[in-house]
């Protein structure tokens, strides 16, 4: 397995199975990643003092979905959020998720534990926001919030992520967690 680097990125998207959408490469193209932009649609849990339960999943009720060109996060706030890009990842190559580091030195996490983009995956990625710092920082739609890695397979996996009914597959928007449909 090898990561890709940025004239593989760009050949990859160029002439491969690779798919981004939309995408600028001159703002985006990092040495060995492609920089993810945040989008416009953010969702926040209601704050219950009653566990979730996992079986039954989280309502409607239980969180509020704002658009915004703008978004303050609070400290300790847990927010989701989405990417402009749409990704179309081919059977011989996977993504992880980074932040970047800049975003990481205000004390914003970009994903808490989310961060592999399975080979044969199709759609948006939903970010997991959490601000670690002490202060409110503000974010904003359109900004490059964090960073995809290409990895190359040692060979094409026999079981993609497209394969097989998955929960997330094609998905768009701020996408809340489906566990409960595994249960």
């Amino acid at each position: 397995m090898s990561v890709l680097s940025d004239q593989d990125i760009a050949r990859e998207l160029a002439y491969g199975e690779l798919d981004v959408s939309p995408v600028d490469l001159k703002e985006q193209l990092q040495p060995n990643s492609l920089d993810i932009r945040l989008n416009d649609e953010f969702s926040i849990f209601e704050y219950e003092n009653k566990p979730i339960n996992i079986k039954k999943g989280i309502k409607d009720t239980e969180y509020d979905n704002v658009t915004s060109d703008k978004f303050i996060i609070e400290p300790g706030e847990f927010v989701l959020a989405d990417t402009i890009e749409n990704f179309n990842i081919p059977d011989y190559l996977y993504g992880q998720i980074h932040g970047r580091s800049s975003i990481g030195r205000l004390g914003l996490e970009v994903h808490s534990t989310a961060g592999l983009v399975d080979s044969g995956y199709n759609g948006s990625i939903t970010l997991e926001l959490k601000n670690n710092n002490k202060r409110p920082i503000t974010i904003y739609s359109g900004m490059r919030i964090g960073q995809i890695v290409f990895h190359e397979l040692s060979s094409k996996c026999n079981n993609p992520y497209s394969a097989k009914h998955n929960k997330y597959q094609d998905q768009s928007g701020v996408v809340h967690s489906r566990i409960n449909e595994e249960l």
